[in-house]
């Protein structure tokens, strides 16, 4: 059942290091597991699992997980993750604290991938979610089998593998059956206040009446070829036409290639300017790429990037008020701490490590848009390593290479 291209992708992306294995302790992820000990041996596996403390018996959930993984020779570890009163708890903020708590623990133990249990009836259920609410063919082209992990910048450097997506749910269950495996059935998986519940429960009436969801499936696994094949193009028109350093240069005399590349490479970009986990949305790409590479383009911005323009082409720095505040209310950045010796990333764009306790880095009307900032020491700077992040985002938004080194 294990998608045989996606795990030899994994394992040469991972080398010699283990792989972590998101467990919620559901059918999917205990039959996944179970699947990975099989093929790789328990040695080769680390699991994290989840505590979202959102109801009153998580904790007795995780801990019952935990038990699973024990019981196979994992090692495991339970992440509990904390809210701050008047935080949002909904349904993607919880994936998005789940992935972030994962991301960390992986960094944290030198790991460089995730395994994660969708299947293809998930896969499914992403298709016709999207469709409903109007996405573009990048958006149906559903998840990727093998990808960086859906955040920035938690994520950068660790690829998340999905080795599932052709395999049914049911029949996950039917061989955990036959393995005498058990899992924990999550009341928020039959809670139709949920918009992933209401379409599985579209879909289940669907298949009823003889429509096969795996249609939907293998959609997206069309799609998706053409949605590598457009990143690949992208990632070369970067490559030839880009000149990524402090600034990110656009060579208007390199500039060219068929609109959708061009487009997709410019979101990209966009997004590494504004150290953003998210690129614009695709349907304002043209007419951006338009405005933006024309020649009588001298300055705009758009999506937290200031877009300056001279005859070489244009520039892309980070927007002055998503860094500093605008009048229209938008507030500056929150001043972040920092740890001696612990890197630290700044505004999605610069990570920063200093050598003692005490500082924090600030927004500040310069031209690198922070400064630091120590009650105790006046004027003085520290002693800091910064590091801008715009290549490595560049390369988190394309799938992992795993012809080149690893992070």
């Amino acid at each position: 059942m294990l998608d045989r291209l996606t795990i030899e992708r994994m394992l040469a992306w991972t080398g010699d290091k283990p792989v972590l294995v998101a467990l919620s302790g559901g059918g999917d992820s205990v039959a996944l597991l179970h699947l990975l000990v099989a093929e790789l041996g328990a040695a080769r596996l680390h699991v994290a699992i989840v505590d979202h403390a959102l109801r009153g018996r998580s904790a007795d959930d995780a801990t019952r997980a935990l038990s699973f993984a024990k019981a196979l020779g994992v090692d495991a570890k339970v992440l509990t993750l904390s809210w701050a009163d008047g935080s949002n708890r909904a349904q993607q903020a919880a994936r998005e604290a789940r992935y972030r708590a994962i991301c960390d623990y992986a960094r944290g133990e030198e790991l460089n991938t995730i395994v994660a249990a969708h299947t293809a009836d998930d896969q499914a259920e992403t298709v016709l979610m999207r469709g409903a609410n109007g996405s573009t063919w990048r958006g149906l082209a559903g998840v990727a089998p093998f990808a960086f992990a859906p955040l920035w910048p938690e994520g950068r450097g660790i690829a998340l593998a999905r080795p599932l997506l052709s395999a049914r749910r049911e029949r996950l269950r039917t061989y955990l059956r036959d393995q005498r495996g058990t899992w924990i059935e999550d009341p928020a998986n039959t809670n139709p206040k949920f918009e992933r519940v209401r379409v599985r429960a579209r879909l289940a009436d669907l298949e009823t009446s003889g429509f096969d969801p795996m249609r939907l499936v293998s959609l997206a696994g069309r799609l998706r070829q053409r949605s590598d094949a457009l990143d690949t193009a992208a990632s070369e028109l970067i490559g030839r036409a880009v000149n990524i350093g402090n600034d990110i240069v656009i060579a208007n005399a390199k500039w060219s290639a068929p609109c959708d590349v061009r487009c997709r490479a410019l979101s990209v970009l966009m997004a590494a300017a504004a150290g953003s986990d998210r690129e614009p949305p695709w349907t304002e790409m043209e007419a951006v790429e338009r405005r933006v590479m024309s020649a009588d383009h001298r300055g705009s911005t758009h999506s937290g990037v200031e877009f300056r323009s001279d005859r070489s082409g244009p520039k892309l720095l980070r927007e002055r008020g998503a860094v500093l505040g605008r009048a229209d209310g938008a507030q500056p950045l929150a001043p972040l701490p920092l740890t001696a010796n612990v890197e630290a990333i700044w505004d999605g764009r610069l990570a920063v490590t200093v050598s003692e306790d005490g500082w924090r880095i600030v927004p500040a009307r310069n031209n690198e848009f922070f400064a630091f900032e120590n009650n105790q020491v006046g004027d003085a700077k520290p002693n800091a390593r910064l590091r801008p992040l715009a290549a490595e985002r560049v390369v988190h938004a394309f799938a992992p290479d795993i012809n080149r080194a690893k992070p």
